[in-house]
């Protein structure tokens, strides 16, 4: 099969390939025990939403070349412990960004009203649908394939399995605003993908660390990584086309304490109001609010 993939797919690659074997080259129990801040920074939140989900989407890719360059040969038990404790925290970082993505497809694209504005360019690759496309899963597949080929901790017994499965096209990067809604919940996806195969410290065993179970496990993680890597550059992309617009740029640098002070407030208005006509039932804008009020107070 034939795969459409960019320039900026194969450069992603390259450097979470070179990310991951400079941790690998120096693995060892003392610096794999040492864990960063995670809890901080997901607590902050006198920062915009943009700002956070950086620092976020930057604390995945580190915390995912860190958990995954364990040495095989220097694995004991104290070193599977530890992975699970980081496949943990990554968790947490993905249920932060699928909470900021949330908001982002909902309230804050609808106060924005992204559907009037237009921007030059195209998507490719971007399908409006509410899984993967058969095309993008065959990317996935193709970029597994290439980190298997350039990570010095993943087993290169299996590059056969996937070696037949791609021939590569290279094609030109663009992007649209009216984009934004299909790129974000792509990434939302992605996100779910990505939290569904990293297990609770519980059920990370041996049997997962073992070959080739392990490659193709950390293979099919770091692809979803990349693929959503690619969709965090587009929705950058426009963001910072977007600020160029005075209001825009006002409500993107909002900060996440403001927000949830701001829902909070509309929500005790609503409630008082929906009190006065309907006891105990909320009315469709009500809902909707309090759907966005509850995403909002989790970034």
């Amino acid at each position: 099969m034939r795969v459409a993939i960019t320039k900026n797919h194969l450069s992603l690659s390259n450097r979470l390939a070179k990310d991951l074997n400079k941790v690998s080259s120096k693995f060892g129990s003392s610096n794999y025990s040492k864990f960063g801040a995670i809890e901080r920074i997901l607590l902050k939140n006198d920062i915009s939403i943009e700002k956070k989900k950086r620092i976020l989407a930057k604390e995945l890719h580190d915390g995912m070349a860190k958990a995954f360059s364990v040495s095989k040969k220097k694995l004991n038990k104290a070193a599977i412990g530890l992975l699970g404790q980081r496949l943990s925290g990554l968790r947490s970082v993905i249920m932060k960004l699928r909470s900021i993505n949330h908001y982002l497809e909902t309230a804050f694209i609808e106060d924005l009203k992204v559907s009037k504005l237009t921007l030059d360019g195209s998507t490719p690759g971007l399908i409006k649908q509410d899984d993967l496309g058969r095309d993008e899963l065959e990317l996935l597949e193709c970029m597994a394939f290439k980190m298997i080929e350039k990570a010095a901790s993943l087993d290169k017994r299996v590059l056969g399995e996937y070696g037949k499965k791609a021939k590569v096209v290279s094609i030109k990067e663009g992007t649209e605003l009216k984009g934004l809604g299909i790129i974000l919940r792509k990434e939302t996806i992605l996100l779910e993908h990505l939290e569904s195969k990293l297990p609770p410290p519980k059920l990370v065993t041996r049997s997962l660390v073992t070959e080739p179970s392990f490659t193709h496990w950390a293979a099919r993680i770091f692809a979803l990584l990349l693929q959503f890597e690619w969709l965090y550059g587009k929705e950058s992309l426009i963001f910072s086309r977007l600020k160029k617009n005075r209001l825009i740029r006002a409500r993107i640098n909002k900060k996440i304490k403001h927000l949830v002070n701001e829902r909070a407030k509309l929500m005790m208005i609503m409630q008082e109001k929906a009190e006065s006509i309907r006891k105990f039932r909320f009315n469709d804008g009500m809902k909707k609010e309090l759907r966005n009020f509850t995403a909002t107070i989790n970034l």
